[in-house]
This record gives C-alpha cells, structure tokens and sequence, in this order.
C-alpha cells in the first residue's frame, strides 16, 4: 500500500477514520488518531447551517493540532450555499474540505443533499465545480456505489469529480437504500475504480485484515475507510497498517485494553462537553465497546443511567474488577 499525499498533505497511512453523524467529535478523533488512523474527518454538518452563522453547528469543527490532518465534511444540495459553506470550513483551519453525496438519511434526502444528489448528475457537477473553485485546501468527496442496489452510479460521479479537480474520492460499497446492512458490493465498487485517475478509498463493513484485504485485492483501491468497526477499537489502524507493510497479524485489543480506551473516552468528552452532557455523549457509543463483554447488556443499562461522575466510577471499577484480567 503506497503511501498517500494530496497536494501537501501527507498521511501516515491510507487508513482514515470515517465520517460519522452524531459520533466522529473531537473526543473520538483524537482517539482514532491515537490509534494510528491516517486522516480523521468531522462529523458531517450542515452547509446552510454554517452560513447561517448557527454556532452548535460550528462547534461541530473544532479542530486540534494534535489530529491533523482532519477533514472537515459539509453536506448540501444547492450550489451557493455550498460555496459559502467551505469558505468558512477553509477559515476555521480544516486541512481538506470534503463534501458527502453518500448519506441516506431522510432528514438529508428531504434536503436535496446527501446520497440523493446521486441523481442529478448536472447538479453534482455544479456545486462540486463551485466548491473546487471557491477554496485553496484540498476538496474530497464521499459517495456510495448508487442509490438503488444493481444500480450503479458511482463510476460517473468519479468521472465528474476528477474532471473538476476532486483530489480524492471515498465510495461506500453499499447502495443508499441498504443504509449499513448487508455485506459491501465488492463488484460495484470494482466497477466504480475502473477509470479513476484519482485516489478511491473504499467504505463500507471493515472491520478487520480479511474485510480490509478484500478491498485492497481491487485494482486502483488506493486506500481503506473505516466507520462503525473503529469505535472502541482504535488500535485498527495501527493493525492494519502492520498487516499492509509486513504482513504481521497484531493481536486484537484485550478487554483491559476496551476498557482503557473507554476510560479514556469519557475523559475526553468531560473535558470538551463538560460532564453531563459528556456523559451523556459516550451513551451513543457505549454499546460498541462493550457488546463483546459477558453481561454487556447490564453494562449498558449501568451506562444508560448513570448521572454522575460518581457513577462512572463506579462502574469503571466494576470493569476492572470483573474483566480487567481478559
């Protein structure tokens, strides 16, 4: 796996942390980044937003030196407002600009933006246009294979991108319509890299070397994108990048180790949020580090309700006590 760099922004690795709604804050960057991910990426938000001046949307895109390079992602369905939108990400200091045509979410859809655009081939080319045009920093984007399974745009929509000076493209191996159920389409997403003079990074169910290989196997797979198979288990990266430059198979993360990282997690989100909104924040992600342990639904229920710093404690010590030793 060769190393990537865009422009001059140089990665660790081609191994980058997935943009998730709701879950990629800085808190889990910084742990990704920790865990040896090569690029991270924000969570996705709102270009008419960010115009609009809404602050919550902008505290979105706080950014740390310490997990450079980090992208930000914005959606949207009309070309202006996009414009608009990465001008103010490219001013609060993101190191590449990436725009989401993958989100199957209603909310989204309902919008115009998102994996919807995927139809509008002419509007895809507009607002990507625009936004290349409108900033210096790098612009990517995050697409799916299509809307529809057997139904295929992603190879088009790769052609527009790199015709307007898209600098690196992330396809989802999923139709819109599968949301993240089923197994990736590992020959849709062959399809769509046929032609690509640019980096694709594949998307969609890594969550180790085999799934990871599967992708890298395909010609013109430049890289791997990781998403819901990186919370709690950071290391990933790391594991991954040993796997691609030496062929070693590291050991996956004890359960002392889950419950580092998760220790570790709500400190993080205590220092940014605050703690109860922090707390409340790790309750999202909870059941990806503990669905493994013996009695995780207990765990979780502990973790659904606790209110207090206390609380946590408490059950932090629970941990280490009853799985600290496997």
């Amino acid at each position: 796996m060769n190393k990537l760099s865009i422009g001059n922004i140089k990665f660790r690795n081609n191994i980058f942390l997935a943009p998730m709604a709701g879950i990629t804050d800085l808190p889990l960057r910084l742990l990704a980044k920790e865990g040896g991910a090569g690029l991270v990426y924000t969570e996705m938000v709102s270009a008419k937003a960010l115009v609009y001046h809404d602050e919550s949307t902008k505290s979105l895109l706080k950014i740390k030196d310490q997990e450079r390079p980090v992208a930000a992602q914005i959606f949207g369905g009309e070309a202006s407002s996009m414009r608009e939108a990465a001008k103010i990400v490219q001013d609060i200091g993101a190191d590449i600009l990436d725009i989401n045509l993958g989100c199957p979410v209603r909310k989204v859809a309902k919008a115009g933006a998102g994996a919807k655009l995927l139809a509008n081939e002419r509007l895809v080319a507009k607002i990507l246009e625009t936004v290349v045009c409108s900033v210096q920093i790098p612009v990517t984007i995050k697409i799916r294979v299509g809307l529809l399974q057997g139904k295929n745009i992603a190879k088009e929509i790769i052609n527009i991108a790199q015709n307007v000076g898209v600098k690196m493209v992330a396809v989802h191996a999923r139709p819109a319509s599968l949301g993240h159920s089923g197994k990736p389409d590992l020959n849709a997403f062959a399809e769509s890299c046929i032609d690509a003079k640019i980096p694709i990074i594949a998307n969609g169910g890594i969550v180790d070397e085999k799934t990871a290989q599967a992708f890298m196997k395909i010609p013109n797979c430049s890289g791997l994108m990781i998403g819901r198979g990186a919370i709690g288990n950071y290391s990933i990266f790391e594991r991954l990048e040993s796997f691609f430059s030496s062929g070693k198979i590291l050991s996956k993360p004890s359960k002392t180790e889950k419950i580092q990282w998760l220790e570790k997690h709500v400190k993080y989100l205590i220092d940014n949020y605050g703690i109860k909104k922090g707390l409340g924040a790790f309750r999202k992600v909870a059941y990806y580090y503990v669905k493994d342990f013996p009695n995780a639904s207990k765990i979780r229920f502990m973790i659904n309700t606790m209110i207090s710093l206390d609380d946590f404690n408490a059950i932090l010590d629970n941990l280490y006590e009853n799985y600290g030793f496997l």
